[in-house]
């Protein structure tokens, strides 16, 4: 047996489709089909413009934290000078020289082990706020664009989904029903002759 090839595989979607003018569909089928067809559509117009309308902005707002932090965090080597074990991670005081020469403390909260005496890379911001990550990267700004795209097509296809689904329940229901009153009046005929 020879495999389909795509004319066989484009014919068999035709008809899949409900394009094939079958006489055997009944009115329910091709209303169903023609309503989740104008959902399609309604998906793919409504989407692409949500979903350029999201990433813009959430793209827009990450290119400027990246510029804000690379702007304002500065690298620091601090020394640590004294840690205290909280009941989730460890505060740890450090101390650092600034770029003018005059020295600094200050404290932050880690979830990395952390000795006395050790020297570790920080980053400082305004107000010499401390931390271990750097300014933004704009790998993070692409992964938080991707995720906004995702969840907007998500919420902009789930309802239109929900409501095909809940229209072919009710083309199921009404489609077994005929089928139903079809086979009872076929009984009926086959009786009474």
């Amino acid at each position: 047996m020879r495999p389909p090839d795509a004319g066989t595989h484009a014919d068999r979607l035709r008809r899949r489709c409900g394009l094939d003018g079958n006489d055997l569909r009944r009115r329910v089928d091709r209303v169903q089909w023609r309503v989740g067809l104008l959902l399609l559509l309604l998906f793919l117009v409504a989407a692409p413009i949500a979903c350029a309308h999201v990433v813009s902005s959430v793209d827009a707002a990450g290119v400027r934290a990246e510029r804000y932090e690379a702007a304002t965090r500065h690298r620091v080597d601090a020394t640590v000078v004294g840690v205290t074990q909280l009941e989730s991670g460890r505060e740890v005081n450090v101390v650092w020289t600034g770029a003018d020469g005059t020295p600094h403390n200050g404290r932050y909260t880690s979830w990395r082990a952390t000795v006395v005496g050790e020297h570790r890379v920080l980053w400082t911001g305004p107000r010499h706020t401390l931390g271990e990550m750097g300014p933004r990267k704009h790998a993070r700004t692409i992964g938080d664009d991707v995720s906004a795209g995702a969840a907007v097509l998500a919420v902009t296809g789930l309802p239109m989904l929900t409501v095909y689904l809940a229209f072919r329940w009710g083309c199921d229901r009404r489609r077994y029903r005929q089928w139903d009153e079809e086979w009872a009046d076929f009984d009926r005929r086959s009786r009474s002759t």
